[in-house]
C-alpha cells in the first residue's frame, strides 16, 4: 500500500461514516504485514509513536505491525477495538 492508497482509504471511510452517521465505519486501524513495514521509511508513511499507550499513528490512526497481519486498512467495526483509543482523524500533510 502506497502513501496515497492509504489516504484515500482513510478518506473514503470518514466521507462514508459521515454520510451514515456511523462512527464504527470511520478508520479504526492501518495493519501492516511485519516484513512489509521494515521496508518502509518515513518518506513512504510518516508516522508518530505518540507515546507506549497510543502507539504509533498516521493521521491519528493506529499502525498495527505484526508477521500475522495483511496489509489493510480497517473500519473501526472491522478492526474489533485492535485500533483504540481512537482519535480524531487527521487532515493529509
Amino acid at each position: 500500500m502506497t502513501r496515497d492508497e492509504i489516504d484515500a482509504m482513510l478518506d473514503a471511510m470518514a466521507a462514508e461514516a459521515a454520510q451514515g452517521s456511523d462512527e464504527t465505519l470511520l478508520p479504526g486501524a492501518i495493519n501492516f504485514h511485519s516484513g512489509t513495514w521494515v521496508r518502509m521509511s518515513q518518506a513512504d508513511l510518516p508516522t508518530t509513536c505518540v507515546n507506549t499507550i497510543i502507539g504509533i499513528r498516521y493521521r491519528g490512526v493506529s499502525v498495527l505491525i505484526s508477521s500475522q497481519r495483511d496489509n489493510k486498512v480497517q473500519n473501526r467495526r472491522e478492526d474489533e477495538g485492535q485500533g483504540g483509543p481512537y482519535l480524531d482523524l487527521e487532515p493529509k500533510a
